[in-house]
């Protein structure tokens, strides 16, 4: 069963050894032209850090579960801290075509809890398979020009 980005946030990330409420998911690190949530971001500002995707021992409906406090990490490179700082947060950033059409604004994301793989980025009409995914960044995620509706 798929996971909402939107949904998502917020959850409580909760160590499995010390039952510990770490506080809330605040951000997915997404590499989408890897189509894989590669981290989750924990806190906001400075004392932001991440959990690396292979860190958790479970993604439920209820809480994010990290095998101990040792999973959690500061951001290594300016990508991670660009994800912590909300910069690269998929709702509402634009979809261009390679070619430069707009296709719509990303109002959610759906991934696999279990594998962090991104299946589907959801506009207002349709969605776009994450696979189509070329590239993304702080302005627009851009797909493969086939993803273009048919004139």
């Amino acid at each position: 069963m798929s996971e909402s980005y939107r949904l998502a946030m917020g959850r409580r990330i909760v160590s499995r050894t010390s039952a510990e409420d770490l506080g809330p998911l605040t951000h997915l690190l997404i590499d989408l032209p890897g189509a894989r949530v590669v981290a989750v971001g924990l806190g906001t500002g400075k004392k932001a850090r991440l959990i690396d995707w292979s860190g958790l021992s479970g993604f439920g409906p209820d809480a994010i579960m990290v095998a101990d406090e040792d999973a959690i990490r500061g951001p290594v490179h300016e990508r991670e801290r660009d994800a912590l700082d909300g910069k690269l947060d998929p709702i509402g950033r634009r979809i261009l075509t390679e070619l430069g059409s707009e296709l719509g604004i990303i109002v959610d994301v759906t991934f696999d809890p279990d594998t962090g793989i991104v299946e589907q980025l959801q506009m207002a009409d349709r969605s776009i398979p994450a696979a189509s995914s070329l590239g993304s960044g702080t302005y627009a995620v851009v797909v493969d020009a086939a993803q273009e509706p048919a004139p």
